[in-house]
């Protein structure tokens, strides 16, 4: 007899490229949140009608931060980016696009740790690559890689006020992780390695996307920027 966590949780591992220590352990603890009966798949007191059990894992792999964090809500306080996707997102659920509404989900979460790194570096920084150091102002995460290109520098040696410029994405998930909590932190590396696969065509799953999810995204984004925000200011 099929168990629909466990087909999700083997799902998972076949491409999980962020994973960490501990995140089995996790998985388990919020996949009870998750349980298919009779054509539904039940995320917390939410029915969403499916097909078959198998569909469990593209109703998980479209609503992560919803299974994960529970309810959220639609934050406004958030960078003009990240709101537009989120209204993007909106959208495309009505429109029942779903995988591109799933992409466009997780796309509010990378581009939260993008604008996170921008309002870092938007009271000025010290870059320092071998021996020239330089003050810099003004500068987003964009306009800093491309900088970075233009003058010619390994993207491996330069340091950002002492620390080293996370030029990737695993990398800017890095940085950003010390203002995540463990349940925060798989939120944001599991949407995105998602988001990734979508990006690049690999849809192997009936995706059902919910509004649930971009409010639980919503919020997501919202805690990292306050905890960002409890220690730079």
């Amino acid at each position: 007899m099929l168990n629909a966590r466990k087909l999700i949780l083997k799902e998972i591992k076949s491409f999980f490229q962020y994973e960490k220590k501990g995140d089995k352990e996790l998985l388990k603890e919020v996949l009870k949140n998750i349980h298919y009966d009779d054509d539904y798949v039940i995320i917390r007191n939410e029915k969403i009608k499916v097909e078959n059990i198998e569909d469990t894992v593209g109703v998980f792999l479209a609503n992560i931060p919803y299974v994960i964090l529970g309810e959220g809500e639609l934050k406004e306080d958030l960078p003009e980016k990240v709101k537009k996707i989120q209204s993007d997102a909106l959208k495309l659920i009505s429109l029942g696009i779903n995988e591109v509404a799933t992409l466009e989900i997780y796309l509010i979460l990378e581009m939260s740790l993008r604008a996170l790194y921008s309002e870092y570096l938007s009271g000025g920084v010290t870059i320092k690559y071998k021996d020239k150091k330089v003050k810099v102002k003004g500068l987003d995460y964009r306009k800093l890689k491309l900088y970075i290109r233009r003058k010619g520098w390994s993207r491996y040696k330069v340091k950002v006020n002492g620390e080293t410029f996370p030029f990737s994405q695993g990398s800017l998930l890095s940085w950003a992780e010390k203002f995540m909590d463990e349940k925060l932190s798989l939120t944001f590396r599991l949407s995105i390695n998602v988001r990734n696969l979508l990006a690049h065509g690999e849809v192997e799953w009936n995706l059902f996307p919910t509004i649930s999810s971009v409010k639980s995204a919503s919020y997501a984004s919202w805690l990292l920027f306050t905890k960002f925000r409890e220690n730079y200011e």
